[in-house]
């Protein structure tokens, strides 16, 4: 027997930056999308470790929980000590994802949740969405002592096209709009080719809110609710344009929040008919970029270009996903 859990991934986060403990009040419109991660514990035979097998990575070892070590997978192998299996039962954790590491898409949110709501089950244990969204956040700010906004949590746990209202971090009112089918057919996910790497940029982007540079936020918040807008309204050109502005607000943090890729792939993007682009996540170097496009015949035209633009750029499909975290299946 085994327990199985799946998450999606996130993208086109517009207000990004405002769901933090200093960006606050807190506006943000995201997309949960397929294929995302997938976590798998089965139990094995005899007494022993929990064997973790991280896929991407090629790393197979074993994790005593609770047992001081020199960590090779930070986050999971914090959330093995945080929710160990039952006592005398031993078992295997694998862990895939779709979506590359450091894609900026939320993605070790997404895992995270995905762990948690399997560790939790192989426990007998049932956790609210709310609840799994929870216990990630706490593990990467309490635990881990690391920065974590808490919109990448939520929207894996919760799925679909969401919008967060923040009025006291790390609360959150979760509205999930209604499914857009048409945003599929239109959207492209463009991995840049390296993990993203912006940790200096958003210490500085820190320091400048905290001395007064906020009012750039606003415009972060803008760019929600003006996408939550386009939603409800189903106008696609609307949320391209909350898109662009959200970006352009992204480079008024920090110019180094659009990266040279990004850059060339928006230029792309622009010149042959998309409506909308959105740097993933904080930003940096490396990383993604959303595109919309005007038609599917642009979508397909534009996703050929930028595969021709760089051998080291990867567009990926994806797909909008009504649902967030499912476990299914038993120890």
């Amino acid at each position: 027997m085994a327990i199985q859990a799946v998450a999606p991934v996130r993208i086109c986060d517009n207000g990004g930056w405002t769901d933090t403990w200093f960006g606050g009040p807190g506006r943000v419109l995201n997309v949960a999308v397929l294929p995302g991660v997938e976590v798998t514990i089965c139990a094995t035979d005899g007494p022993g470790p929990v064997v973790l097998d991280v896929e991407s990575f090629g790393d197979r070892y074993g994790v005593v929980p609770g047992v001081s070590r020199v960590p090779r997978h930070l986050l999971l192998e914090a959330a093995i000590d945080a929710f160990p299996p039952p006592p005398g039962r031993s078992v295997e954790v694998s862990v895939r994802s779709a979506v590359p590491a450091g894609c900026g898409t939320g993605t070790s949110a997404s895992i995270s949740v995905a762990l948690i709501g399997a560790l939790a089950a192989a426990r007998g244990t049932h956790l609210s969405q709310r609840d799994v969204a929870s216990a990630a956040h706490r593990l990467e700010v309490d635990v881990l002592e690391g920065e974590s906004g808490i919109q990448d949590q939520l929207s894996a746990a919760f799925g679909g096209i969401m919008y967060l209202e923040i009025e006291t971090y790390p609360e959150a009112e979760v509205h999930t709009l209604p499914h857009w089918e048409e945003l599929s057919s239109r959207l492209t996910l463009v991995y840049l080719g390296r993990a993203h790497d912006s940790s200096a940029v958003h210490r500085q982007v820190i320091a400048d809110v905290g001395c007064g540079g906020s009012g750039v936020l606003s415009g972060l918040r803008s760019a929600a609710v003006a996408a939550r807008d386009a939603v409800l309204s189903r106008d696609l050109d609307a949320f391209g344009h909350a898109m662009i502005v959200n970006t352009e607000a992204q480079q008024s943090l920090h110019p180094a929040l659009v990266g040279v890729d990004a850059h060339r792939v928006i230029d792309v993007a622009a010149t042959h008919g998309a409506v909308g682009w959105k740097v993933n996540g904080a930003g940096g170097n490396g990383g993604s970029v959303t595109i919309l496009s005007a038609s599917p015949e642009t979508k397909e035209l534009i996703d050929h270009r930028i595969a021709e633009l760089d051998p080291g750029y990867r567009v990926l499909p994806v797909g909008v996903s009504t649902i967030g975290l499912q476990v299914r299946g038993r120890l």
